[in-house]
Parts: C-alpha cells; sequence; structure tokens
C-alpha cells in the first residue's frame, strides 16, 4: 500500500479496482492471485487509527467528517444525512448500527401507516434491543 503521489509515473495493470469498501477489497484480493491489480481508494488505512481501533473513540470518529478524517458525511437518496466510511474496508471499519425514528413526513412519502409504525417503535424501544416473540 502506497500514497498515490509516491507511484511510479507509468504503470501497467490488469484490472484496475475504484474503491476499497467491502467488495473491492476482496476483489483485488481474489485478482491479484493471477493478475497486476490496482486498487484506488481516496481514504486512508484504517491499520493504527485510534478513532478506528478503539471502541471509546468510536463516536469521534462518526462526528469528524473533517477532510482527513476516516468518516465522510452523506445524505441519502431519501434526504436521510448520515456517515459513511472514506477508509479502506470500508464501512466494515465503522460497523455498527443506528435506530432513529423516521420523520412523519418521510412515512407519508412512503406510503405507510403512521400509527403502526409508531406502535413498532414502541415495540422495539420495550424490547430493549433484543428482539424476541412472545
Amino acid at each position: 500500500m502506497q500514497e498515490a503521489t509516491k507511484a511510479p509515473p507509468v504503470a501497467y495493470y490488469d484490472y484496475i479496482i475504484i474503491g476499497g469498501g467491502t467488495a473491492g477489497c476482496p476483489l483485488a484480493a481474489t485478482l491479484s492471485q493471477n493478475f497486476r491489480v490496482l486498487l484506488l481508494e481516496r481514504g486512508g488505512s484504517p491499520y493504527g487509527n485510534q478513532n478506528i481501533t478503539n471502541l471509546a473513540t468510536f463516536t469521534d470518529t462518526l462526528k469528524d467528517t473533517s477532510p482527513t478524517s476516516p468518516a465522510q458525511s452523506f445524505v441519502s437518496e431519501d434526504g436521510v444525512v448520515n456517515t459513511r466510511a472514506r477508509v479502506l474496508g470500508g464501512g466494515t471499519c465503522f460497523n455498527a448500527g443506528f435506530y432513529t425514528h423516521a420523520d412523519p413526513e418521510f412515512v407519508q412519502k412512503a406510503g405507510l401507516d403512521l400509527d403502526l409504525v409508531n406502535r413498532s417503535y414502541e415495540w422495539v424501544e420495550k424490547s430493549d434491543g433484543v428482539l424476541s416473540q412472545n
């Protein structure tokens, strides 16, 4: 692994993979067994980054969306503000789940029953995160 600015000015590859996420890394590893592969990742390496390897600083990593951070803010097609990984290995470096309530306007636009959606929130919150059938 090396910074792009330190790469040779001319190099030849059988495959160039854009993005070192959960699909790009395994694909590059598999192809590199028989071919010359260049994997391009806009982020850095997660190794040695305390904000990724130390669970105590995990939320700090998600909040820091500066240009040098391994996290990047984005807005989904549905208008949900979120954070995604900008680091080799992709989102598996930020492997966590988040529970939020949908905006009532979104529920309406999605054509869902708001009363049913609200009752489902109550059910999940009473279960303390453990999904079981009674």
